[in-house]
């Protein structure tokens, strides 16, 4: 809880983005294991299946994409603090207070890297399980 009063304004967003990743691996994990139960040759609609577990793959790319960006949005925020510092109390400067903002800085870089790390796993996770699952039906349809 202290790291994200320290990151900023921009530990918000960053923390949305980390309960929304939790939110859709957890709901992904359900609904894939409930799918590939069967294989998909054996459904009725397997264009439906598939558009089900594609679902909310999309979301994740965006936080892939965004979750960095705003980590060095949190980042330029932070330099700027302490740059402002700097500029402006010259003869009587607290390092302790410039190294707050390059605190704030390192904080919500590491947070974007950190949540965009783990979304692009499962990302990856899920699209190759995807995949292989599409292979496998098309490779019993060339069968028939």
């Amino acid at each position: 809880m202290k790291w994200i009063v320290q990151g900023g304004i921009f530990m918000i967003p960053l923390l949305l983005c980390s309960v929304v990743v939790v939110a859709i691996v957890g709901e992904r994990m359900v609904v894939f294991s409930r799918a590939m139960k069967t294989a998909l040759i054996r459904y009725d609609q397997p264009d439906d299946v598939v558009k089900q577990l594609r679902q909310h793959l999309a979301a994740l790319q965006t936080i892939i994409t965004i979750a960095p960006m705003l980590g060095l949005l949190g980042t330029v925020t932070g330099l700027m603090k302490s740059f402002y510092l700097l500029g402006h109390k010259v003869s009587t400067y607290n390092p302790q207070e410039i190294s707050t903002g390059i605190s704030e800085a390192l904080i919500t870089t590491a947070a974007g890297l950190i949540i965009a790390v783990i979304a692009t796993v499962f990302y990856n996770y899920f699209r190759a399980r995807l995949e292989e699952y599409v292979h496998d039906y098309n490779a019993e349809l060339n069968q028939m």
